[in-house]
């Protein structure tokens, strides 16, 4: 997509690397470099440098480089088109349309709701000011949230008045299609004139990693108009490009800048937006929740690209699920655990005594006993274990099998053959079923692989021989190649066109260079990172993304021609032999196509 390459160019043009660097680390010159503490890890004296000329960052204590979205993608845990959206915005510029799938509003009219949605947080906090307020103002403080953590959040108070934000907008000239675009207003099913979402309730603006507000979380009083007519406690804007829930966390905005503060904390989820004020308040400022929806993928995501930003020795890694210890909150943990494994995520379990929350908690006076609780969480399927353990009927044989089938389900969803195994030894020992009887279970059960059998060395292998490590760097290489320049494809057809790789990450890319060729579509490095929501594939896209091709047919051809000998090394380190598609034997026959230079070395 040319038009994504020069919106690129043309970001690093208009924004400087220190400009974007500065927004979260201190810099100071010395001669031609800015230098300052590394985001990356914990550190006393600087050693990352920034240089202005260059375009490029580089820490010299944990190697981290890279340039404007590099940095903020691994400080922010965005994805790649997030990425280009918050550095559009710093740059004032609109994204090329397509690089986010399904957002096809006009995008006059999503710049006239972003408008909306600044105008609307400003008035709103204005509001809680108010002498109208004054009853939120009271139970905001006897819930024990100061003025200063009310302002850090940007808490606001929309009034009873109906009409009295439609407005405001009016009178900044914001068009009804812009409000009704940025969920303010709505227009009713039946017709009628337009109505304010929101009146009469607490505001809680919800904001992107840079501090936009993206949309609302409205929270009733206790005996006001809403809660005596039933209606529900929270009221959310509604979903939309520009309010996309299963990728929004609730402070979110204040999470990176919280994970370097206290690389003491683990990073913490928990249900509500007022226990995210108050657990920030006691100096919890890792903690983030869900929107009132089910955790997703996305959120997960983000959350690991944010956790693998923490390379310092000791840091935790690890989430606490800080969740209410009643039906609702067992489910919500079990729920978003299960997810958070699935991305490679090490999570932890801390429930609260029973009909208590961490607000609640907080405002009793017990904040020391919810920071231990957090400090003592607990392995999320050792939780679970113990929960099947406690009950009354564990010892019949049936309820058994159902806490074995559960552990199974757990076991076979983790990425990570070390915990799989760790926990296999767990649910053996505290259900009293052996390891042979749940490996079935995660076999026939699940539908996934075994488990690993334990080596002699009583872990799993995971290394790869040197062969096979320079046989995974001359795939990606062939791979990085047809992603910088995919016109060369045509060259080597009857190679490429019946390839495997054995690297997995290298396998998923050529898979999808494969499938954008057979079906007429564009491929390249930029379009294959707006593709991939896999961590590993994009971090790997985005060093290659800094590397320059100066004849990218040439280095492909190079590297088909070190292919054969390269598998051959790895095959003899390894065995058994990797299974090919197509043969060596095969790729050396086509290779009398490709004439190798005297002075090209085969890896």
């Amino acid at each position: 997509m040319a038009e994504l390459d020069t919106f690129i160019q043309q970001l690093k043009d208009r924004l400087s690397i220190d400009e974007v660097v500065a927004r979260t680390v201190a810099l100071t010159r010395k001669g031609n470099r800015l230098w300052g503490l590394c985001p990356f890890h914990a550190e006393k004296t600087p050693s990352f440098t920034v240089k202005p000329d260059d375009g490029f960052f580089k820490c010299f204590g944990c190697g981290k480089g890279g340039d404007h979205i590099t940095f903020v993608r691994e400080t922010e845990g965005l994805s790649f088109p997030e990425t280009l959206r918050l550095l559009g915005d710093l740059a004032g510029m609109d994204l090329p349309a397509g690089v986010f799938q399904g957002e096809r509003s006009d995008p006059g009219v999503r710049e006239m709701a972003r408008e909306a949605l600044a105008i609307a947080r400003v008035a709103y906090e204005e509001a809680l000011r108010s002498p109208e307020a004054e009853g939120a103002r009271e139970y905001l403080k006897g819930r024990g949230v100061s003025g200063e953590m009310a302002k850090t959040f940007g808490l606001g108070w929309a009034p009873r008045e109906r009409g009295w934000m439609g407005r405001i907008l009016q009178q900044r000239k914001v068009t009804l299609e812009g409000a009704v675009a940025a969920g303010l207003m709505f227009e009713p099913d039946g017709g009628g004139a337009p109505k304010d979402r929101f009146w009469e309730r607490l505001m809680f603006p919800i904001r992107d990693s840079g501090g936009r507000t993206l949309g609302f979380s409205a929270r009733y009083l206790p005996g006001s108009f809403a809660q005596e007519k039933g209606m529900g406690k929270y009221v959310n804007s509604p979903e939309g490009p520009l309010f996309p829930k299963r990728r929004i966390l609730y402070g979110i905005d204040l999470l990176p800048q919280g994970l370097r503060d206290r690389p003491d904390l683990p990073l913490v989820l928990c249900e509500g937006n007022l226990d995210v004020v108050l657990l920030h308040q006691i100096g919890l400022v890792t903690t983030v929740a869900a929107l009132g929806t089910a955790f997703s993928a996305d959120h997960a995501r983000r959350i690991k690209r944010l956790l693998d930003g923490r390379t310092a020795e000791g840091v935790p890694k690890h989430v606490v699920l800080l969740l209410d210890s009643d039906i609702a909150g067992r489910k919500a943990a079990a729920a978003a655990g299960r997810v958070l494994i699935a991305e490679g995520v090490d999570v932890r379990v801390s429930l609260l005594p029973d009909g208590a929350d961490p607000a609640d908690m907080i405002t009793s006076g017990e904040s020391a006993e919810l920071l231990q609780r957090v400090t003592k969480s607990r392995d999320i399927l050792e939780w679970r274990l113990q929960a099947w353990v406690q009950k009354d009927d564990f010892k019949i044989p049936a309820v058994v099998n159902r806490a074995a089938e559960e552990a199974a389900e757990w076991i076979s969803t983790t990425l990570s053959p070390v915990l799989a195994e760790g926990w296999l030894r767990m649910a053996s020992s505290q259900l009293g079923v052996s390891e042979q009887a749940l490996r079935h279970m995660i076999r026939s059960d699940s539908g996934s692989p075994p488990v690993p059998q334990q080596s002699r060395g009583g872990h799993p292998s995971s290394s790869l021989n040197p062969s096979a490590e320079i046989l995974v760097q001359n795939e990606r290489e062939i791979v990085a190649a047809l992603l910088s320049d995919p016109s060369a494809w045509p060259l080597y057809r009857e190679i490429l066109d019946f390839m495997e790789f054995s690297d997995s990450i290298a396998q998923k890319v050529f898979l999808w260079c494969k499938d954008c060729r057979k079906n007429g579509k564009m491929s390249g490095l930029e379009l294959a990172m707006l593709a991939f929501s896999d961590d590993g594939v994009l971090a790997w896209l985005d060093e290659i993304r800094l590397l320059v091709f100066p004849d990218p047919a040439r280095a492909l051809e190079r590297s088909l021609a070190a292919l054969p000998a390269n598998r051959e090394r790895a095959r003899q380190e390894a065995r058994p032999a990797h299974s090919e598609s197509i043969t060596d034997a095969d790729l050396r026959a086509m290779q009398r196509k490709i004439t190798l230079h005297p002075d090209d070395e085969v890896l």
